[in-house]
């Protein structure tokens, strides 16, 4: 790819310059050809006109002074307004080769003084007509005096005209030079830069049929392998199939165990609990059977408005035993993995209901903080329940040598999660303890109090639920218990 990029570049490097090249090439000629044209039509014309001009200059002065020394006079004079009118016409073309108005002051200068000049000689020449020739000598001195002065002031102007020229057919030699000189430069580094740029590519097409035939073979070598590794995938494929229905039965037979974990935690929470519910069915049933003897007695006396109100007591000791009996059942059932939106008031309440004997045994207070009674999460009903009963129970374990006996419950949101927080006043959880404390029949209870599978369970129910369960000891003192599961609303997740 690097190759390719810089093949690019030069390239289109190459084609700028050579655009260039032939531009200034074209200007160049154009240049060439403007230089050409200024010498024909400014320099050479000047240069001409300036030697007719000087010439003819020369010319009157020479019959002027024929005149003078007594030569044919109406002869000379013809000539010499000939050579005034061919002056004349010389400064006109001068004047229409000139560049700028610069140019044309200078030859308008040079025409003046010029003119002056060969008017002056004629205005001469014509007084000496009446002159006898013998006395046309005696005049020399004087023309010689004031006629002088005025040629050299027209030939003083015609040098300005001449240098002027000179330096602009110089200044036009130069640019011409360096037009040719650039010009050369940019072919030559597009000469360099298009032979850079065939190089490279040949080295690249080089590269690429190198590549080409390392590609070929490497193709080769890869159909080898991979015919090779077809051969060995099938055979690893029909290994694999049969893991597979391996994995399968030991998934199966550990979902299973695994129930039957969660279902054997719940017995063994109901038989450690069950000293404390018979004392709950206990007394009912026996305030039950005073009440119904009362209430015959009353009947034998005619007393019937005291022996109806032992009946009213009767039959809300009995539905209070079916409250308590219908949550023992719901509790130890087998329920479906089915998750569904819970309210959290009434799992609290329900979990309440099953630690209340050993609450009361202990006299603890379960205090549950304000909350909105519509919260609901997502989760079973009945393993949530489980969960919340194990909590309550490790925490009514831990108050029982405690002063000061309290079980806190707050419920806060944090979107998308409801966060419970079980929090006590016991001792804490000692440090040692926590990189176990989630494990697998690990307990700090004395023998015969617990299995260890309280807290291992409850772990693995909130992470299969979707949330997650975390421990630490507040900084007031006591073990505090957090559950994080998904907030459900109007029924749904």
């Amino acid at each position: 790819m690097a190759t390719k990029r810089n093949i690019a570049f030069l390239g289109g490097v190459t084609i700028f310059f050579v655009a260039l090249t032939a531009v200034v090439a074209i200007l160049g000629i154009y240049s060439l050809n403007d230089a050409f044209v200024s010498l024909h039509e400014h320099e050479i014309t000047t240069k001409i006109e300036t030697i007719k001009i000087a010439r003819d200059v020369n010319y009157v002065s020479r019959l002027t002074r024929n005149i003078m020394l007594g030569s044919d006079y109406d002869s000379d004079m013809r000539e010499l307004k000939k050579t005034a009118d061919a002056i004349a016409h010389s400064f006109d073309t001068l004047f229409r080769s000139t560049y700028n108005t610069k140019e044309q002051k200078m030859v308008e200068h040079a025409k003046i003084d010029t003119v002056a000049f060969v008017n002056s000689c004629l205005q001469r020449m014509e007084d000496l007509g009446n002159i006898a020739d013998c006395e046309r000598c005696c005049a020399y001195k004087g023309y010689r005096k004031d006629a002088t002065p005025l040629a050299m002031k027209s030939r003083a102007s015609f040098r300005a005209i001449i240098q002027n020229a000179d330096r602009i057919f110089e200044m036009g030699n130069k640019h011409f030079e360096k037009t040719i000189h650039r010009t050369l430069t940019l072919i030559a580094i597009a000469g360099i830069l298009i032979a850079a740029f065939y190089q490279l590519f040949t080295r690249h097409y080089k590269e690429r049929r190198m590549a080409e035939e390392a590609r070929r073979k490497a193709h080769q070598e890869l159909e080898q392998k991979i015919a090779e590794r077809t051969a060995y995938l099938v055979a690893t494929n029909d290994t694999l199939l049969e893991k597979i229905e391996t994995l399968k039965t030991t998934e199966t037979i550990l979902r299973e165990s695994r129930d039957d974990a969660v279902q054997a935690g719940k017995l063994t929470v109901l038989g450690q609990m069950s000293a404390g519910i018979s004392h709950e069915i206990n007394q009912p049933l026996t305030a039950i059977h005073n009440f119904t003897d009362n209430a015959i007695n009353l009947l034998e006396r005619r007393r019937v408005p005291e022996a109806l109100e032992n009946l009213e007591i009767i039959s809300r000791m009995t539905d209070r035993i079916g409250s308590i009996v219908s949550e023992i059942k719901s509790f130890s059932r087998k329920s479906p993995a089915k998750k569904q939106a819970i309210s959290i008031v009434n799992a609290i309440n329900h979990a309440s209901l099953l630690v209340e004997p050993q609450r009361r045994q202990l006299d603890a207070i379960l205090e549950v903080q304000p909350f909105p009674e519509s919260l609901q999460i997502w989760a079973e009903t009945v393993r949530f329940e489980q969960v919340l009963v194990n909590l309550f129970r490790n925490s009514l374990d831990a108050l029982s040598e405690q002063p000061e006996k309290r079980i806190t419950v707050t419920i806060t949101r944090h979107e998308p999660e409801i966060h419970i927080v079980i929090r006590d006043t016991g001792p804490g959880i000692p440090a040692e303890v926590f990189p176990r404390l989630f494990e697998s029949f690990f307990t700090t209870k004395p023998r015969g109090q617990g299995l260890g599978l309280g807290l291992a369970i409850s772990h693995m129910i909130i992470v299969e639920l979707g949330g997650k369960l975390t421990a630490r000891n507040h900084d007031t003192g006591g073990a505090e218990f957090t559950i994080a599961l998904k907030e459900a609303i109007d029924g749904q997740l």
